[in-house]
């Protein structure tokens, strides 16, 4: 059976009956037009001669007029017992190679115009932020997909379909699925201390969004926030975007230096933290620092925002408890995802609010973004965690992922030994590998990132403060060959900048 091309509707022509030009000669000019203008192309099969006159009101004489004409000028063509369509010739009417060429002329003299204008301070803070992400070793905190239970997780996902009518399908509220709250209490409760009602959890689009609604909701312009560096580059510039002043702080051998950030910004509104495995160098807060950042939020009024993003991975002991859990000032919002823990499509993370009225206010924030997260995603992640395959799955990774570093600090030992010092982590889904030379870190990343080697320098995620020559080394989601091949690709790298 031949294939039959789609009417085209002609929603983009307009007839005035004002003017004086009879109307068969503005429909002749509108299609000419559109058909210059490429939102008629070669193929497109017009609608019938009575279609268009009862569309438009018009005589189908008028229509028959405007097709006739168009017809001997070459811009349609009939067929018998098939209809009119776009004559192929309009391919003619693209613009010639010297035409591009111009043109491209022109793009790149403003392409250049407008890097050389001052860059927005948000976007400064940005790797690679709109782009698809690779997914190539050793891109940090990429989930080892092929151990995900695609299987179970399809499972799931067609009973919840199979009874979809079950569901509220018109607008759900904008804080989340409630079931989905409902199981994170208990997971958070278990997992990381943290006792909370699910009126105080609103689910979110990622941390990225959970960033932009607390700076959107809680800063105001100049607002200091102390940011750890280096650190999280997305929360940079959530919080720049929306006029707030970066503070950074340095690291020490307990996370971010407290005593450094009191004395150099007192005044700050609002502290960006990873306490339990700092982005990217790896330390842990100690019970005492904690509760110092907790006593000075609360005597200052400052938000804490803890960002709990590689937490369930820890390889040495039981995961450490959260912030959070310690809070009984009510300063401390958490932010979780399940994109790194599943998979980075999911799309799904949540905020953890210190009351109910204050996640009314964010719910509302997230209203007006995007109204709510899909809803059916949500209760297919429900299931998921209600059923126990959460969890099966997150202990099964920790062994999965504990395997695959000690592999690549095997590798990373035997052939860039004379390179670099590494050692294992206690936790998370990249390592720290330091330089033995006093070579430039960001240029060996920026040539290994050209030769599908994805890595980072630690420099590339600091503001203010620089370190010794490091790389972040992701280690998970890659296999062995992989992993092999990417070491010795390195490997040249670095011999080529000794």
């Amino acid at each position: 059976m031949s294939k039959i091309s789609p009417e085209i509707l002609l929603t983009f022509i307009n007839l005035d009956r004002s003017l004086k030009t009879p109307l068969y000669i503005q429909l002749y000019d509108a299609i000419k037009q559109n058909v210059f203008d490429g939102m008629l192309k070669h193929g497109d099969r017009m609608p019938s001669t009575r279609s268009l006159a009862t569309e438009f009101s018009i005589s189908r004489n008028c229509v028959l007029l405007a097709f006739e004409q168009l017809t001997l000028e070459g811009f349609l063509t009939s067929k018998t017992g098939d209809g009119t369509y776009v004559c192929e010739q309009v391919n003619e009417l693209k613009p010639s190679v010297r035409e591009l060429k111009k043109r491209s002329a022109v793009e790149e003299r403003t392409l250049i115009a407008t890097e050389t204008a001052e860059v927005p301070l948000h976007a400064k803070f940005v790797l690679n932020y709109i782009g698809q992400e690779a997914m190539l070793p050793f891109q940090p905190s990429i989930p080892s997909l092929p151990d995900f239970p695609f299987q179970i997780w399809a499972k799931i996902a067609a009973n919840v379909y199979r009874n979809i009518h079950k569901l509220h399908l018109g607008y759900d509220s904008a804080q989340g699925f409630l079931p989905l709250r409902e199981a994170l209490t208990d997971y958070l409760r278990i997992n990381r201390s943290i006792s909370c009602t699910a009126d105080q959890i609103v689910l979110v689009n990622g941390s990225s969004q959970a960033m932009h609604l607390i700076a959107e909701l809680l800063l105001k312009k100049e607002d200091q926030c102390w940011m750890e560096d280096p650190g999280f580059l997305r929360a940079k510039s959530a919080f720049a975007r929306f006029g707030a002043k970066i503070c950074p702080v340095p690291i020490a051998a307990s996370g971010m230096d407290l005593d450094y950030a009191r004395k150099h910004f007192p005044a700050a509104k609002l502290a960006y933290v990873t306490p339990s495995h700092q982005y990217p160098l790896g330390e842990t807060m100690p019970l005492m620092e904690r509760i110092k950042l907790l006593k000075w939020a609360a005597q200052q009024n400052m938000w804490v925002i803890e960002d709990d993003y590689e937490s369930e991975f820890r390889y040495v002991n039981r995961p450490i408890p959260a912030l959070k859990g310690l809070d009984t000032f009510g300063k401390v919002i958490y932010v979780g995802t399940f994109n790194k823990t599943l998979f980075p499509a999911l799309r799904i993370g949540y905020m953890v609010l210190p009351s109910v009225a204050l996640a009314q206010q964010f719910t509302i924030a997230k209203a007006v973004i995007d109204r709510q997260s899909p809803v059916i995603d949500q209760a297919i992640l429900t299931e998921f965690i209600l059923e126990g395959h959460f969890s099966r799955h997150l202990r099964r990774m920790r062994l999965v992922y504990r395997k695959a570093q000690e592999d690549l600090v095997a590798l990373l030992k035997q052939h860039l030994g004379d390179f670099l010092r590494v050692e294992t982590t206690d936790a998370g889904m990249h390592l720290v590998a330091w330089l033995l030379d006093d070579e430039d870190a960001t240029a060996v990343a920026n040539k290994a990132r050209a030769n599908g080697v994805f890595i980072y320098a630690v420099d590339e995620l600091s503001v203010a403060f620089k370190h010794p020559a490091a790389l972040i080394i992701g280690f998970t989601g890659f296999s062995l060959k992989m992993m092999e091949e990417a070491v010795l690709k390195l490997k040249e790298i670095l011999k080529m900048s000794c």
